[in-house]
């Protein structure tokens, strides 16, 4: 595939959403990633739900635009497979905990003793430094000890975790932002460098304004449902047919719902007094919001340059006419047939990215051959003899590397 990073050649050994998806983000703008993987389904494609050909629903999520190789690392001849990658790779990338990271001998300072120009991205669960760095984590757990589930949810309602993943997608994403500034660091300097992104700080970099305020003032946000800090009206609201959300646009949206008189009303005349009487307008807001539906009043409110949306199911996003002139939903050819459909990458580069490229997410080894074969030139004999090892020695990467993911 063309794009911007075409000519990186990455080296993925990742597992769940944070590695994967990152090392995806990596894929869509071009790099050749490999994702070395166990000779068995294991974490994502072992994962129970529905698929596509037997294919786990959560490998064929993040693992688009990728090569699939089996190597058992904890063999002579998969670890020695490995190196000769990292001597001809760009980007080891891993999403393993830093002692598992050691064990497999995938740490930076092994692979930058074989290849001094290669860029070592970890995404761990805390870092590869500190107090915490070895304690197993998933994206609740980030999301929980940064903060964000405390200010998630409606007053005096238990802490929640938001519906997506956003700890491990926000955590893929910057390290493959890391990556990207890497290589550029490379193209002036001729050598490798360390990313280290942890769930724990990305999810921190989602608090930014809240951290802000309380900062500024001491005053610890809280939950305030669909609300903002500093800003009303911002909310969610119930309709007569369906929900909606309104952004910052007073005194606009009162003009569209025929409440001229809150304008100049002392208790919504300010931003100051909007916020102290933040439940008394919401009242009078959602009172007027069930007099029609929804979609009567996003018409309305599109017309008078409301910042407005209905709230969305799934299946209504998938069919919206904006997400479809953006191919925000591809439909790909499953290497074992049919199709499948997947999210589309929210990268748009005309001209550097083609969405009709995409290469759908491989099947176990599916790349054994164009990869040993091709990229180290191993013999037929030779890449039989690296898979069968691999297989006869299953039981002790369980014992060793299973555990420590």
């Amino acid at each position: 595939m063309d794009g911007p990073l075409s000519g990186t050649r990455v080296l993925a050994i990742s597992q769940f959403i944070a590695g994967p998806f990152g090392s995806m983000l990596l894929g869509d703008m071009g790099a050749e990633v490999i994702k070395v993987e166990p000779p068995e389904p294991v974490a994502n494609r072992a994962l129970f739900g529905p698929g596509c050909n037997g294919e786990s629903f959560y490998h064929l999520a993040f693992n688009r635009s990728k090569k699939s190789i089996t190597l058992n690392l904890w063999t002579e001849a998969g670890r020695q497979a490995f190196c000769e990658l990292v001597s001809v790779s760009d980007v080891v990338w891993s999403n393993l905990r830093p002692q598992a990271i050691k064990n497999i001998g995938a740490d930076y300072a092994t692979v930058s003793r074989i290849n001094p120009r290669i860029i070592g991205c970890y995404v761990t669960g805390y870092g590869l430094s500190g107090p915490y760095r070895d304690r197993p984590s998933f994206d609740i757990c980030g999301l929980a000890m940064s903060g964000v589930m405390s200010v998630t949810g409606v007053p005096g309602g238990p802490p929640l975790k938001p519906g997506a993943p956003i700890g491990d997608i926000m955590a893929g994403t910057l390290s493959a932002m890391g990556v990207c500034a890497a290589l550029h660091q490379r193209e002036r300097t001729g050598q490798g460098q360390l990313v280290d992104t942890s769930l724990l700080d990305s999810c921190m970099a989602t608090l930014v304004y809240e951290f802000a305020y309380y900062f500024c003032c001491g005053i610890v946000p809280g939950p305030l449902g669909s609300g903002h800090l500093a800003l009303v009206p911002y909310n969610a609201y119930h309709t007569k047919e369906g929900w909606m959300v309104v952004g910052p646009s007073w005194p606009r949206l009162a003009r569209v719902l025929g409440l001229d008189w809150m304008i100049d009303d002392s208790r919504f005349s300010t931003p100051q007094a909007r916020l102290q009487n933040r439940e008394e307008l919401d009242r009078i807001i959602q009172e007027k919001l069930m007099e029609a539906t929804a979609q009567d009043w996003l018409g309305l409110m599109y017309i008078e340059d409301v910042a407005a949306a209905p709230v969305n199911t799934l299946d209504k996003t998938a069919a919206d006419p904006q997400v479809k002139h953006r191919n925000m939903v591809l439909e790909l050819d499953h290497p074992l047939g049919g199709k499948v459909k997947l999210v589309g990458n929210p990268v748009k580069m005309p001209g550097s990215i083609d969405d009709s490229s995409y290469s759908p997410p491989p099947t176990l080894g599916q790349h054994n051959d164009e990869v040993l074969g091709g990229v180290l030139g191993y013999s037929r004999e030779k890449i039989d003899r690296v898979l069968e090892e691999g297989k006869a020695h299953i039981d002790e990467l369980r014992e060793h590397l299973y555990k420590r993911l």
